[in-house]
């Protein structure tokens, strides 16, 4: 009988084809490998608060505790899993992944099902997180370093024009969202206020957006009565 691939040789193949893509194209750098999971967030979440919140919110917490669970082996690099988890996580870190410990996909994960998990009537709120990042932050990340002209500050390379994206792309999403009936009606001004508050936030501030963003544009949109 053929002998199985193991799990090593699974990751080296895995490390090669995104070297290889690295090459082939340009653009599927670092930034699009997470942007990735963003757009895919938005593909699975976004159907799963709209039919059910209540199995969504229960999927997030499994979905955290198999990560939790992910990560001690990682960590302790249990075999036969431990390399091959830490190889394919590997590939997605950048400079705020300095620690002994990976939490980018925490963070994606956390912002992303904090406003299911806090359970708020508004149905428009249980969204928060999965548009704030999942377009979001993906928009101001793609027209910022496509178009962006403008920096905010010499020191960042955060620019007015991915702030705008930003800003736009929720918005209308969120209107998408009550066009299509999958909210309610809410207060679209209020709304829009607390997206552009949110939007200067993610523009001025250095901390992880992944986790602060959609738990501070939550707490806007609470605080406005949308």
């Amino acid at each position: 009988m053929p002998s199985l691939p193991n799990g090593s040789n699974v990751s080296n193949v895995a490390t090669d084809l995104l070297d290889a893509a690295d090459k082939q194209i340009p653009t599927l750098g670092l930034n699009a490998r997470r942007k990735f999971f963003h757009g895919l967030a938005v593909a699975m979440f976004v159907p799963g608060i709209a039919l059910d919140p209540a199995f969504t919110h229960l999927s997030f917490s499994v979905a955290f505790a198999l990560f939790t669970f992910l990560e001690y082996i990682r960590y302790f690099a249990i075999y036969p899993f431990g390399a091959t988890v830490h190889l394919f996580l590997n590939e997605f870190l950048d400079h705020r992944d300095s620690g002994t410990a990976i939490l980018s996909h925490f963070y994606l994960l956390t912002g992303c099902s904090g406003s299911v998990w806090l359970e708020d009537p508004s149905k428009i709120l249980l969204y928060t997180g999965v548009l704030t990042l999942g377009v979001g932050d993906a928009a101001a990340s793609i027209i910022g370093r496509r178009l962006g002209l403008r920096k905010w500050s010499p020191t960042t390379n955060k620019t007015v024009e991915g702030t705008l994206a930003l800003i736009a792309s929720v918005f209308v999403s969120a209107l998408l969202l009550r066009f299509c009936g999958l909210t309610d009606s809410f207060r679209y001004l209020r709304y829009l206020l607390a997206v552009v508050i949110s939007g200067l936030l993610e523009a001025l501030s250095d901390q992880n957006d992944n986790l602060t963003l959609p738990l501070y544009m939550w707490s806007m949109l609470v605080a406005f009565g949308v």
